[in-house]
């Protein structure tokens, strides 16, 4: 960790799992404050960014449907 996002924010999508979820993860360790979003829950990769110290929100959205976006 250099710390290379430190003081940005980042929006990480599909982040309940997967690629999403590490690349969430991995922009939270290098600094960045998260906003995790996916069509299903994100609150365990939230917890997980949190417990290790880093900051992080979670976001229910469907991003292929334009409204729930402009609700986010």
């Amino acid at each position: 960790m250099n710390g290379t996002c430190t003081g940005k924010v980042a929006l990480g999508t599909g982040g309940a799992s997967g690629i999403g979820q590490a690349s969430a993860v991995a922009l939270a360790r290098e600094g960045a404050r998260v906003l995790v979003a996916d069509i299903v829950s994100c609150d365990a990769t939230v917890a997980s960014i949190v417990a290790a110290g880093g900051e992080a929100a979670a976001c229910m959205v469907d991003v292929a449907d334009e409204a729930s976006v402009d609700a986010m």
